[in-house]
């Protein structure tokens, strides 16, 4: 029942916009083909060419899987497809190009692979789940289409379109997604809220080439001005030594505790180095000297404030969390985009229409961060405002002006927020 919603969530999330740009598929004949995909696959962001592969590698497996009668592992890769890869990542990541005004080839290339993927989704549902997918085909259906979606020719899978590679890519930015939302949980900083860098610490050169090569990407996910992919070692990152007991007592006898002392107190990161070179380190105290190998220590990461880290495939995600007030005007201008478009909602507003806006702050510091030309256009834009207003210092917004009011606690400021439909 939930992969089901969310397959039907997704089957209707492009529609709106599909309607009011009067999106009509490529056809031959009046008979949907995948010609578009097979021309323009090159020119496509890596997004697109990604879930296209995905869609004919799960078909593959499908395939596979029924000829053997292996139902349950069928149904699992489609299932897992629906919710990891079509709903989690493709339409997170394609959704701001439905929202772009006017034409652009962007916004073609989004629509087109949609189609493709939903056609052929529901092609390999439709022996499981035949009821919901020919609902779906019949609004999909071209003029001269086969009558029902139970009248397709079998879809197998194309290997053509399959990219291993960039599948592999997109599975080590996933995981560098799920790091970074640990690290910013560490740091208590929520995704809506921008930083300025996220770096990817690694040995491995396929991580390093995947988080190159979907760079946009991984800027867009981590919500980051700039990813950066470093080899070896991080020079913002030091480490701390910390005495293991045991040894140290093997070692050391009754100076096994002054020599504890004495690495607590030393420079963690001169120890580590001497200790990946493969050499001892020398602590000096009262005249003796104590040679620190790599069994006397251990090391822990030493992040400077506002960094913070969390593990990925093959390397280490460090986030820094600091703000400076250009990404702190943008955060709480995110904050109330979202609930000027859930007041949008509630007032049941279609995806083209208009609205008149105004928010009234009520802490100066905050209201001097929002209320400039830069943030009051990205605000208005985004919730697609004809009209959009900071109220002054001090000064409160009427129901006059907006017949939706609601007041809101914005990470811990008070704010007033006034909307009505634009005449």
């Amino acid at each position: 029942n939930r992969t089901i919603n969310i397959l039907w969530n997704v089957y209707r999330f492009p529609i709106p916009y599909m309607v009011l740009d009067k999106f009509e598929p490529a056809t031959k004949d009046g008979v949907w083909d995948d010609g578009f995909i097979r021309a323009n696959l090159s020119k496509m962001p890596d997004e697109d060419r990604f879930i296209i592969s995905r869609i004919n590698s799960v078909a593959s497996t499908v395939d596979g899987a029924m000829k053997e009668c292996q139902l349950h592992r069928a149904t699992r890769e489609i299932v897992n497809f629906i919710l990891e890869d079509l709903s989690r990542w493709y339409v997170q990541l394609v959704r701001p190009r439905m929202w772009l005004e006017g034409e652009s080839e962007e916004k073609v290339f989004a629509y087109e692979t949609i189609y493709y993927v939903l056609r052929r989704l529901i092609g390999i549902l439709a022996p499981v789940c035949p009821h919901l997918t020919e609902e779906i085909y019949q609004n999909l259906r071209c003029t001269n289409d086969p009558a029902s979606v139970h009248l397709l020719d079998w879809n197998a899978g194309d290997t053509a379109l399959i990219d291993a590679t960039l599948e592999g890519a997109v599975a080590i930015v996933r995981s560098f997604d799920e790091a970074g939302a640990n690290a910013r949980q560490s740091g208590k900083r929520k995704l809506r809220w921008p930083v300025a860098e996220v770096v990817v610490v690694t040995n491995s050169d396929v991580v390093k080439k995947a988080i190159q090569r979907l760079n946009a990407v991984c800027m867009d996910r981590a919500n980051a001005r700039k990813v950066t992919v470093i080899t070896g070692s991080w020079d913002r990152v030091g480490w701390h030594a910390e005495p293991i007991m045991k040894a140290l007592g093997k070692g050391f006898g009754k100076d096994s505790f002054k020599v504890k002392g004495l690495i607590e107190a030393a420079d963690g990161n001169a120890i580590r180095a001497a200790v990946d070179a493969g050499r001892t380190y020398t602590l000096s105290a009262d005249g003796a000297a104590f040679e620190i190998g790599p069994d006397h220590v251990t090391f822990t990461e030493k992040l400077p404030e506002g960094i913070f880290a969390a593990p990925m495939t093959d390397a280490t995600v460090y986030v820094d969390v600091t703000l400076t007030p250009e990404l702190e005007a943008e955060g709480y201008a995110r904050e109330v985009i979202r609930r000027i478009q859930d007041m949008r909602k509630q007032l049941d507003l279609a995806v083209e229409d208009t609205i008149t806006a105004g928010v009234a702050v009520g802490e100066q510091r905050v209201l001097a961060l929002l209320n400039t030309p830069e943030i009051t256009a990205l605000i208005r834009d985004e919730v697609r405002a004809a009209s959009f207003t900071f109220a002054g210092d001090g000064q409160s917004i009427g129901p006059a002006n907006y017949p939706s009011m609601k007041e809101w606690d914005v990470e811990g400021v008070a704010m007033t927020i006034g909307i009505g439909k634009a005449t």
